[in-house]
């Protein structure tokens, strides 16, 4: 098949940005190791799993854009990519779904705190007012 030089543009642009996808994915999966903190044998899953699902997405994304053909430079377009995002955004994607996962579990169990507090508020006055009971 004879490429044009657009066509291996757009098809190189489309890497890119395939490796920008698979930063963000990757982002994802950070954050949520850090929100679950995993053991040893569920991490080694994980990983496959994300690698897995990096090869589908790469793969896929070959076929659309390309007819499944590999070349040399649809991989720099990948790492390319994936170098870009992890410089531009890098690591604050990672935060900043940590912080919101925080957040978000704070407003949950917010209204489950107040009550538990009022309630040990509660039986500390009763017991306060049971000894000066016990001490008339």
């Amino acid at each position: 098949m004879i490429m044009t030089a657009s066509n291996q543009a757009y098809i190189f642009l489309a890497t890119v940005y395939g490796g920008m996808l698979l930063g963000i994915v990757y982002d994802l999966y950070r954050a949520f190791r850090m929100i679950i903190k995993p053991g040893r044998w569920f991490v080694a899953i994980l990983d496959l799993s994300f690698w897995v699902l990096a090869v589908f997405i790469s793969f896929s994304m070959l076929f659309k854009i390309n007819g499944g053909e590999i070349r040399f430079y649809t991989f720099i377009g990948l790492g390319m990519g994936w170098g870009l995002y992890s410089l531009i955004v890098g690591g604050m994607l990672v935060k900043l779904l940590v912080k919101v996962y925080e957040i978000l579990v704070n407003i949950i169990l917010w209204p489950f705190r107040t009550v538990s507090r009022g309630i040990k508020w509660l039986a500390k006055k009763f017991k306060k007012k049971k000894d000066e009971n016990l001490e008339l």
